[in-house]
């Protein structure tokens, strides 16, 4: 506390007993509160990204998860404020993961659920699934076999002979299923099922022949049966012997599970926010059982603080309270003169180095390593014209530390600015966007920290690997415009978008960086251009010529992102930057299909729109971007 005259006060109060009384209350705080639920969005947008990439076992689970967390399909789903997903259609993207890893029951079961949420899915979508699973199921359908006759006398149309199957001239194309075809019987067909063109049916071993007739579908009937799963509350993840088998039904909570083996089966069903139920049950061949499951919620988090936990909180207040009354008892103290800020509050606990010069805030302690305020410096992870990041630790917490260089200080309004656009950061709370912690001050020095991420800049990506297929470019720079669009619904222009303000992680996610924080001067020259807008091989025109920035001047970088991925080099270059910021404003960029051999024309027109010098002539919106590269990736599948 300081007084008028700007000295600082001792305070009348605090000491190690507050201190600790405060710790305590932080400890009950954290443990009742209520965990963060995962949002579905966020599993969603993993599991169609995976599924892109190939990855169909990470995409199964995570569409699972978001099924579990958001069961309805539907168009213009609201997610993130004021924004929507356009397609939430998770069944349908499940259904294609089941079927590329084979698992045609799970597939079944899945575009079942999606039918009976009617039209909520596009119904051509699931009658093309349909078709590819009918297809899938024929050539594993048992066929009724038997041996081949061993005299003539044996009549030769009881049975089917071992042939190959010629579909018939006469017959008329089979209607395509309007629903999903049922598991394949255990009584058998009245007519010998065909094989598929090409394919023979396999006849059994020679020393089988004359043997007495193989047991048919009848018999393995026998050997298997149905379980009917019941679960309250609905929608619950049903496994049984710890595979997945699918969820029950939203609705009813109703899940049939056909063809399995008679015997003993362990049942598992789980829900977020309940316990699992584990059940064994029998199933008989030739027979269904019923199974119900009732989930009991997880206890609440304060129902778990043990009673001497909760004795302690109220010492550690009864200690509060009474040091507060003893402090009110105290008379009031002298005035103290402020010390400087950069004047070290232990001595011999570290000192001054060079360094510290140069950074301000910084200092080693006795063994030699770098501190700044609470923070252990490890190691320097990146440095530009603004600013400098440092992996970071406080305590047990590991972190992305960006504090300014040391020429910037002088400048209270450049301070000013990068808390304030840290704090705007803060509110950008979406899966492509790199999250900001907190921010501070260290003596007269801002910093911010981020999360730190395990991945590469978009930079080192295209620096390591050069062009990257239409496709992985597409993918990234689409996630990247999710993530501007939602900016631009905030308010926020980032005004500097580069390969290196975007983090790409192993599982192909894409992260935007530094949100609206590298204009943090205006324009003045070359030499501010490129200490404060960036590298000039990423400025849009209107910025260069001095007319301001506006949502559409980050559709511009993105078009400058889309070009270096498809061709491994940026859309200009030149001797000087005064040689590049001029081509942005009067030359024409080369469409990437000259420079790049296989890049599609509805990518070239698309890049080339994003160029235009004009912002008029740009897509309107980020959004618009987003929904003309999404079906770019959808006609490209």
């Amino acid at each position: 506390m300081a007084n008028a005259h700007g000295a600082e006060l001792t305070p009348r109060f605090g000491g190690p007993g507050a201190c600790w009384a405060a710790a305590m209350a932080l400890i009950l705080l954290a443990l009742a509160a209520p965990a963060w639920a995962q949002e579905w969005d966020e599993s969603y947008r993993a599991g169609v990204a995976a599924l892109a990439r190939g990855d169909n076992a990470r995409a199964a689970e995570a569409l699972r998860r978001a099924i579990a967390l958001r069961p309805e399909p539907g168009r213009n789903v609201l997610t993130y404020g004021t924004n929507v997903e356009p397609r939430y259609y998770p069944y349908l993207y499940l259904a294609e993961a089941y079927l590329r890893l084979g698992q045609l029951e799970a597939a079944k079961e899945t575009l079942e659920k999606s039918a009976s949420w009617g039209n909520r899915e596009p119904a051509s979508e699931r009658e093309k699934l349909v078709v590819r699973l009918e297809g899938a199921l024929s050539p594993v359908r048992p066929a009724p076999t038997a041996p081949a006759p061993s005299t003539p006398s044996q009549a030769p149309s009881s049975l089917p002979m071992a042939t190959p199957a010629v579909e018939a001239p006469s017959a008329a194309p089979a209607p395509v299923p309007s629903t999903l075809p049922s598991a394949p019987s255990a009584a058998p067909s009245p007519q010998p099922r065909l094989s598929p063109p090409g394919r023979a049916q396999h006849l059994p071993p020679a020393d089988e022949k004359s043997s007495a007739p193989v047991p048919g579908p009848p018999a393995a009937a026998a050997t298997t049966g149905a379980l009917e799963i019941l679960s309250q509350p609905a929608g619950g993840t049903a496994y049984i012997d710890d595979e997945f088998v699918g969820i029950t039904d939203p609705q009813s909570g109703r899940l049939v599970k056909t063809g399995l083996p008679a015997g003993r089966h362990r049942v598992r069903v789980s829900l977020a926010g309940y316990e699992d139920s584990v059940r064994d049950t029998d199933v008989t061949g030739g027979g269904s059982a019923s199974l119900r499951v009732s989930l009991l919620p997880l206890p609440s988090v304060a129902a778990r603080v043990p009673g001497w936990l909760v004795a302690l909180a109220l010492l550690a207040l009864g200690l509060l309270v009474a040091l507060a009354w003893l402090a009110l008892r105290r008379p009031a103290e002298r005035p103290v003169k402020r010390e400087p800020a950069t004047r070290p509050r232990s001595p011999d606990a570290y000192v001054i180095t060079p360094a510290a010069l140069v950074n301000p805030g910084m200092r080693s302690d006795e063994l030699g390593q770098e501190w700044f305020g609470d923070f252990r410096l490890l190691e320097m992870l990146g440095k530009g014209g603004m600013a400098s990041v440092f992996k970071a630790q406080r305590r047990d917490e590991i972190c992305a530390l960006k504090r300014p260089l040391a020429a910037l200080l002088d400048d209270p309004h450049f301070r000013e600015r990068f808390l304030r656009e840290a704090e705007i950061g803060r509110t950008l709370n979406h899966p492509n966007i790199v999250r900001i912690l907190e921010r501070g001050k260290v003596g007269e020095v801002p910093y911010f920290t981020m999360e730190l991420l395990a991945g590469e800049t978009l930079q080192a990506f295209v620096a390591a690997r050069g062009a990257t297929a239409p496709r992985t470019a597409v993918s990234v720079v689409v996630q990247v415009a999710e993530a501007v669009d939602f900016a631009h619904g905030k308010g926020v222009v980032h005004r500097d978008l580069k390969p290196s303000n975007v983090m790409l992680l192993p599982d192909g996610t894409a992260k935007v960086m530094d949100f609206g924080i590298a204009r943090a001067r205006r324009f003045e020259g070359i030499t501010a251009t490129a200490a404060f807008l960036g590298t000039p091989d990423y400025v849009a025109p209107e910025m260069i010529e001095g007319h301001g920035t506006e949502p559409r001047s980050d559709l511009y970088g993105l078009g400058l992102i889309l070009f270096e991925l498809l061709t491994g080099r940026p859309a200009f270059s030149g001797d000087s930057a005064y040689a590049i910021l001029k081509k942005h404003c009067t030359a024409e960029p080369p469409a990437p299909s000259s420079l790049r051999r296989g890049v599609p024309p509805p990518l070239d027109e698309l890049v080339l729109r994003l160029l235009r010098k004009d912002p008029d002539e740009r897509p309107a919106s980020a959004e618009e971007l987003v929904v003309a590269l999404r079906d770019w990736l959808n006609r490209a599948a």
